[in-house]
């Protein structure tokens, strides 16, 4: 089973950029990489860290070796996060988008209907984002390719809450048993 996380970076980090991008963004970057360590009990999980400063992240990938000069562009993050998507949603049993809502609408939302087009069947799907952005996105199709949907309306700087993590797990454990 493969789980794939998609989330932004924060603003707290650690001082030492030897460490993967998992525990170099900290505060309540902390749910997503404690969510990681979860899922990665009963899935194969790759995490995806947005972040202006550095470009698309693998969480596993330190953030040493990336200078200004090979950092990419804010247009080719949000692209190079489509790309990601679609590439995640095609293999993805699990998949997990715990974005704000600009990061959402210039990745997942731009490119909807194309990421429940390669959604696959019977995969299980977390959203994580402002009630402004859930209303907008239509979740009804991915439901019809017999999806399970779990959506979180983000509140302040959370990204996911207790409950709706809960959730995920659950489900994630029952298809795992299946």
């Amino acid at each position: 089973m493969k789980a794939h996380i998609f989330a932004e970076g924060s603003n707290t980090t650690a001082d030492d950029q030897t460490k993967p991008a998992k525990e170099y963004f900290q505060g309540l970057f902390g749910m997503v990489a404690g969510l990681t360590d979860e899922l990665s009990e009963s899935a194969e999980t790759s995490l995806h860290v947005l972040s202006e400063e550095f470009g698309l992240l693998n969480g596993n990938q330190s953030i040493e070796n990336i200078t200004k000069a090979n950092q990419e562009t804010s247009t080719n993050l949000w692209e190079s996060a489509q790309n990601e998507l679609l590439t995640a949603a095609e293999e993805a049993d699990v998949m997990v988008i715990l974005l704000s809502t600009d990061a959402f609408e210039k990745t997942a939302g731009d490119i909807w209907s194309e990421l429940v087009e390669e959604a696959k069947p019977g995969s299980i799907w977390c959203i994580g984002a402002a009630r402004s952005t859930l209303e907008s996105v239509d979740f009804e199709k991915l439901e019809d390719k017999g999806c399970q949907v779990i959506s979180y309306q983000r509140v302040g700087v959370a990204r996911i809450g207790t409950e709706t993590r809960e959730e995920l797990l659950q489900a994630v454990d029952r298809k795992a048993a299946e």
